[in-house]
Parts: structure tokens; sequence; C-alpha cells
């Protein structure tokens, strides 16, 4: 009788797992030896070895990757058949531990900080208006009424909202959704850690980064940055590039620099392209080792959603630390003016890029016209973070599901 027969004829179709079994798991090896059998049965990335004198009926059918029960030492029950590959997946239960021992930590830390978690919508009207960035979008349908909503890239706006409904120090670990770009680096679903502090401003922001990495060090009981430095974009052209950027510096004073530097700037068509050609290549990449860097203070068309300082640039920082960029910070801007007039030429920008135009949330600016208090804010990729604690490289690493 071959395997096919039995399994169609023979077999008690998927068993329940039977209670006086003492190993179950999946067949790792099988040898068959002067009529006994060994078994090498793994559970949870355990190896169980189990050994037959005489095989039990209807073993000869069993293959490796077949799941069994084995009772009393005595028979086998084939629980479920291999009957194909497994995907080429892995389940890593060290690294899942891990995970989840740090993202109780994080979430430790901020409420030991006098932080309220918050949960944001996935679905909404407007995901993002970062002109970068591709999006994913949906149709909700509700009887006759139909709607265009997005999956978020950030749950910023959201966040934001609730500073002006009257949060004060808020967080959270959102689900985050960027279309187009798998990478080493990056995912299209991922989790970004986001938190604000009303009344505040960025310096509170970057103390809570060092102390969260601080924290996180020790909870975790892995190495930490070998110090902590401070770099404002300037100083950095200056060291990497010789050059005196300023906020009124040109698209074209920016273009013969990259030429000056032999950087590809072929696709790029925005002052934003030629600077961040120009700061990839030559600064971004001399960003790693062991060290906590944060880069501060950037052109005024780099400002995105952050306030301008006083001599003109963007009050915001990005952190790095074991070559990763951890984390995007603002001085939030909170003048429903200036916010309209940006996210208007962030949409322009993605229109001149050919990406797919998004709408505006008008409850956002509602709020932002009721009054938005002044903040810090900042949004950390939580699996960058986890990767530069433990050293891990590739992100689809500690994803079970990477796409």
């Amino acid at each position: 009788m071959d395997r096919n027969t039995f399994l169609n004829q023979h077999w008690k179709s998927y068993p329940a797992m039977p209670a006086e079994a003492h190993v179950a798991g999946r067949i790792y090896r099988i040898e068959r030896e002067n009529g006994g059998l060994e078994l090498t049965v793994v559970r949870d990335q355990t190896e169980h070895i189990v050994t037959f004198e005489n095989a039990p009926s209807d073993s000869e059918h069993l293959i490796e990757g077949d799941i069994v029960a084995v009772v009393s030492g005595e028979y086998i029950v084939l629980l479920a058949p291999n009957r194909s590959s497994l995907p080429k997946r892995t389940f890593n239960k060290d690294i899942l531990e891990k995970w989840n021992r740090y993202c109780d930590e994080v979430r430790t830390f901020f409420r030991k900080e006098g932080f309220v978690e918050v949960k944001t919508p996935s679905l909404v009207v407007c995901p993002g208006t970062e002109p970068s960035l591709d999006v994913f979008s949906t149709e909700l349908k509700v009887g006759s009424r139909k709607e265009r909503l997005y999956l978020p890239t950030s749950p910023e706006l959201h966040l934001k909202k609730a500073l002006a409904l009257g949060a004060e120090k808020i967080f959270e670990m959102a689900s985050c959704f960027r279309n187009g770009e798998v990478t080493e680096r990056h995912q299209p679903e991922f989790t970004m850690l986001e938190w604000y502090r009303a009344y505040n401003n960025l310096e509170s922001i970057k103390q809570d980064v060092i102390e969260l990495v601080y924290y996180l060090m020790n909870a975790l009981q892995v190495p930490g940055p070998r110090q902590v430095l401070s770099y404002s974009v300037p100083e950095l052209f200056k060291m990497y590039c010789d050059f005196e950027l300023t906020p009124q510096t040109t698209k074209a004073e920016l273009q013969s620099l990259a030429q000056k530097l032999n950087v590809d700037v072929h696709s790029a068509e925005s002052i934003d392209d030629f600077f961040f050609l120009i700061f990839m290549e030559k600064i971004e990449s001399q960003l790693h080792g062991e060290d906590l860097i944060f880069v501060e203070k950037y052109p005024p068309y780099q400002a995105a959603l952050a306030r301008l300082t006083p001599d003109g640039w963007g009050d915001r920082f990005e952190a790095y630390w074991q070559g990763l960029e951890l984390c995007n910070a603002f001085h939030e801007l909170n003048d429903p003016q200036i916010q309209r007039q940006r996210s208007e030429e962030d949409l322009q920008k993605k229109m001149e890029s050919n990406k797919e135009m998004i709408p505006l949330d008008p409850e956002f600016f509602e709020c932002l016209d009721a009054g938005l208090p002044p903040s810090g804010g900042i949004a950390l990729g939580v699996e960058r973070l986890f990767m530069a604690l433990y050293g891990i490289k590739n992100i689809s690493d500690i994803i079970v599901f990477p796409k």
C-alpha cells in the first residue's frame, strides 16, 4: 500500500490531539533500520528523539514534515500529513520573545514618564502629505455612501488632533503603511512610535530619545551607544562637503555643489532632491557606528511640519545609531495658515512627481484653527531601534511575514 492509498483510505483524517501523547511535533528526521524506527520530532524549536525497537503499524507511510503525536512510546498518531512544502518563511521564537519584551519595555518607559497611550484610526481621510511617500488606498462603502480612505503613513495628524482636544503627554505604537519600497530597512507595513509633549519644545523630545535608548539598553541588557553627539546640518555640510549651507542656499548652488562632489543628481528636479541626494551620499553614509548622533537644524524647505528657528532653519532633528536613521522629530508647527501653505506645497510636489494625489484632512485644520498648543513631537521606527539594540541588519529578520 502506497502513502496516497493510506492517506485516502485508511488514515483517520486530521484527528484531535491525543490527551495521552507525550511527544508531538513535526518530523524533522526519520531513520529506519532492522525493523526499528527513530524519529526526530521538532516542537517549539526543540528536538525530541523517539525510538522504537519495532516500528509501529503504518509508520512506513510517515515522511519528514508530517506532524505527529507519539503515545506512551507505543504508537504514532498522524495529526497532519505533509502534503506540500512550507512557504519559505522562518518562525524565530527567540527574536519574537525579544521583540515582545522590547515592546513591553517601550510602553513601560512612557507610562513611567506619565504618558497616555492613544489608539488612532487605520483608515484615514489623509494618510500624510510627505511628497516622497507613496500610499495605499481603499474605499469605504456604507449603503449608498462611498468614500476614498487611506492607510496612514503616520499617526501624526490624529495625535495632533488629540493635542488640540486637550491631551498633553501622549504616545502610540501604530502600524503604518508606505507603498513602493522594500529594502533591508524598509517594509510596506511597519510599526511607528510617536509621542508628543504639549506646551513644550524639541529639547524635551531629544532628552526623551536619549533616556529611552539607555532605559532599553539596561532593561534588555544589551550594549548601548558609546556616546551621544549632536551636529547641525550646516556643520555637517561644512565637515563633509566643505560648503557653507545657509537657509538662503539656492537650488542652483546645490546643483553646482553636487557636480563638484561627483554626486549623481540626474534624477533630481527640486531643491529637496538635490539636498537629499547630497546628504545621503556624502553625509548620511558617515553617520554610522556606535555613537547616537543627532542631526539638527534643517533648511527651511526641509522643515516639513516643524517651526522655523529665529535664524531661519527648520527646528527639527533626526537621530542615527548603528548606521540606521531612527527617528524624525519636530518643534511642531501650529500656525494654521503656514500649515495650509506647506500642505498645499507638498501636494504640488506630489503632482510634479506624478504621485497619487490625496485630499487634506479638514478636521485637522479645524483643530489647528481652534488652537494647537506649542508642542514637541517625534516619529521613531520601532523595528529600527530594535535592530540597532540587537545588531540586526535586515528588517525582514524580525518579521514573520515580510513582503
